[in-house]
């Protein structure tokens, strides 16, 4: 692992940051291209993904401190201190930025579903590139695995021993990039109605995780149900649920309008 990058006048700058910052970027930079081709304005796009951004970050920590209440309200300061660099626990970070895209669009008269497609191709981008933060930092490790491709994590407790665990960054990051390259292709071929696109990503993103969580071996996401289920995966049920929903009015709707 490699958590700290470099040291700039004597203060240390996290890997984790650097490749979150870059992924943000890329996401934005991808954002606006599709933004144009979508007839939206990319400066409007801009100012939507700046403040969702701002707000993923502050629901990402709120779901962190949730997730594992117990142990944030025995040692709040050290709980803080030590997943200072951690973005936190995505569903959070996703459901701050909806919350905040929302306001923003109806303040902006931005067409919802046609943003919502655009953020649906940019978001596994900048997951795929943000979970190698994770990678370098440590942290989002997997469990104990006796795989060839099983890692020592020097940073984590079970592999003080020399015992190997699943690089479970690096397998969220190979779905993410999968993810990314479908829709990318879907938005310029198979958007045959406003919505299916963001609908799509939810779909296949709360699909993978759930899966993948099966492998991870931190519990700072929240575990229930004796440690057999997630806090990620019960999310991962309603998400799939809503966008399934979602999807089922979206088809009727434009069913219905090509139908007269």
């Amino acid at each position: 692992m490699h958590p700290i990058l470099f040291n700039l006048f004597g203060f240390p700058i996290g890997t984790y940051g650097i490749i979150l910052a870059f992924g943000a970027m890329m996401a934005l930079w991808l954002a606006r291209i599709l933004a144009s081709q979508a007839g939206l304005d990319a400066e409007k796009l801009t100012d939507l993904f700046i403040y969702s951004l701002l707000a993923s970050f502050v629901g990402a920590k709120v779901a962190l401190v949730l997730g594992d209440f117990g142990e944030f309200a025995d040692h709040p300061v050290r709980f803080m201190v030590e997943n200072l660099r951690s973005f936190g626990a995505f569903y959070g970070g996703f459901i701050g930025g909806v919350l905040v895209a929302l306001w923003y669009i109806r303040k902006a008269k931005i067409p919802f579903w046609s943003a919502a497609d655009v953020a649906g191709v940019a978001l596994p981008l900048a997951q795929g590139i943000g979970r190698w933060g994770c990678f370098f930092a440590g942290c989002c490790y997997g469990k104990p695995t006796t795989l060839p491709w099983g890692l020592v994590f020097p940073a984590v407790d079970i592999c003080s021993d020399g015992t190997r665990i699943h690089p479970w960054p690096v397998y969220e990051s190979l779905a993410d990039f999968a993810i990314f390259g479908v829709l990318f292709w879907l938005f310029h071929k198979r958007r045959s109605f406003p919505g299916k696109i963001f609908l799509s990503y939810v779909l296949f993103y709360a699909t993978a995780r759930g899966i993948l969580e099966f492998w991870r071996g931190d519990a700072v996401r929240g575990l229930y149900f004796g440690g057999r289920v997630s806090l990620s995966q019960i999310v991962a049920v309603f998400a799939i649920a809503m966008a399934l929903g979602a999807w089922v009015l979206l088809r009727r709707k434009v069913d219905k309008q090509a139908n007269g």
